[in-house]
């Protein structure tokens, strides 16, 4: 798809995580950052510049890098997008997801969706753009994070259902009785 595309010529940017698994070197499995100067500190090489790498050469990159230090290297390598997920959800707060997750993931991983999310206005907010989604439609589509164009640094909010209860409708009419007497109490007069 086109969002794969895409995310494939995204650099790495500040805030970015690096899942590192190695099934022969099981002391390079780690979750690296990346700093605010666009470099990161990879185990047993030191600090490197990632600022040039993207997802889709990531794993050459640290294939080639560490098979000068290392024999065989079998390297597996993700890039983590850092989301922030806000209003009706379980557990929000920011979490690290790769480019192949869905939207479900992310709902899942912060404690799903309270009972009154509205699930069919899904706000996305990333950099200057703010798009609403369906949750419904990015499950039957098969929609992964990279697909809806979510990258680092991306606020999700998953607002609440418009309702009124009871308790609403009697907080108005005595909100409206309060004023209506005051009006005929103290301003008709």
């Amino acid at each position: 798809m086109l969002g794969s595309l895409l995310l494939s010529l995204i650099a790495l940017i500040p805030g970015d995580a690096i899942a590192i698994k190695s099934t022969n070197y099981r002391e390079l499995n780690d979750t690296i950052f990346v700093l605010g100067d666009t470099t990161a500190e990879l185990p047993y090489i030191g600090r490197v510049n990632v600022a040039f790498i993207d997802e889709g050469n990531i794993r050459e990159y640290f294939v080639e890098t560490y098979s000068r230090y290392l024999k065989e290297p079998d390297i597996a390598v993700f890039v983590l997008y850092r989301v922030s997920i806000i209003g009706r959800v379980g557990k929000p707060g920011i979490y690290y997801l790769p480019s192949f997750a869905s939207l479900g993931d992310l709902l899942a991983i912060s404690g799903g969706p309270l009972p009154d999310a509205n699930l069919n206005r899904i706000k996305i907010y990333s950099g200057t753009r703010k798009n609403h989604l369906n949750f419904r439609k990015t499950i039957t589509k098969n929609l992964k994070i990279n697909d809806l164009g979510i990258v680092s640094g991306t606020v999700i909010e998953v607002p609440k259902k418009f309702t009124i209860s009871l308790e609403d409708i009697y907080k108005f009419a005595a909100t409206t009785g309060i004023l209506w007497t005051v009006y005929k109490e103290v301003i008709a007069k």
